[in-house]
């Protein structure tokens, strides 16, 4: 009798073990397919159903949205974005809140009004552009001057790089790196000012090749959104070359030759303030 209860329940054992588990994704695909039937089976019947069927229909679809929420905490996990772009906000945030006079004057201008990220698993590859333009006329401070006068510059300015970043928090991050950063710049002024009957204006055209090291830090509003600032040290290679001109201010006067400066070389360094805000947003 022992003997046969033993092998009746080693045989039960083994039937157990041998029963195989269903995936979770089969069983969400049934409670799936069955709440679709649910649905098509209650727009066939339209408003014919009675109050305690439509009861049993609104229980049965809470029943199933619990479940269906229950298996999405457990197996969801957090998605990763690959990119990230960001726009300089420090003039926008700066209306709504009284930020330092001295560090953020009226007529702040950002360096970088773009930025992009590509994410990684060891860094990030960062790429940021910025630029300005102005082209306007001059008026004369001398009303015998007939002459028209003008002003135009432009600068474009860029960096690309790359960062490691370390997670303090869950929504604060540090990030730290290096950059390459060229730049162009460009002005021409008719008349900065007047000396001995003439306008004196100049033009000047600037390069400029620097290599930072930065440091910043990265607050998380959400999984998205954040908003970013980081500080550098630049050393910078610029290359300049200028020009001094003369514009009469009568027809009668005798043209002056131009000045041109030998093409200027030096090595200068920098240190950026982490004052510019960026707010980004991942894709």
């Amino acid at each position: 009798m022992r003997a046969e209860r033993a092998v009746l329940f080693q045989s039960f054992v083994w039937a157990e073990r041998a029963v195989p588990l269903i995936p979770a994704k089969k069983i969400l695909t049934a409670i799936l397919c069955t709440l679709a039937t649910i649905i098509r089976t209650t727009l066939r019947l339209q408003f014919n159903l009675k109050r305690q069927t439509m009861k049993k229909l609104f229980l049965t679809i809470i029943l199933t949205s619990t479940i269906l929420t229950t298996f999405g905490q457990d197996s969801t996990k957090t998605k990763g974005y690959n990119n990230e772009f960001g726009i300089d906000a420090t003039a926008f945030i700066k209306q709504f809140f009284n930020l330092n006079s001295a560090q953020y004057p009226d007529n702040y201008s950002a360096t970088y009004y773009l930025t992009y990220r590509r994410h990684f698993k060891c860094g990030n590859i960062r790429f940021a552009i910025g630029g300005s333009y102005a082209d306007y006329d001059l008026s004369s401070g001398w009303q015998a001057d007939s002459n028209k006068y003008h002003y135009n510059s432009y600068s474009i300015s860029s960096r690309i790089g790359w960062e490691f970043f370390s997670n303090l928090s869950k929504r604060w991050q540090t990030f730290y790196g290096l950059d390459f950063r060229p730049t162009i710049a460009y002005t021409k002024n008719d008349a900065p000012y007047w000396n001995g009957g003439y306008a004196n204006g100049y033009e000047s055209k600037s390069q400029i090749y620097s290599i930072a090291p930065l440091l910043g830090f990265r607050f998380r509003l959400n999984d998205r959104l954040s908003i970013s600032t980081e500080t550098s040290f630049s050393i910078n290679w610029q290359v300049d070359n200028n020009r001094k001109y003369f514009i009469p201010m009568k027809s009668t006067d005798p043209p002056l030759p131009d000045i041109v400066s030998p093409k200027t070389k030096k090595l200068v360094t920098g240190f950026s303030q982490p004052i510019s805000l960026i707010l980004t947003f991942d894709i």
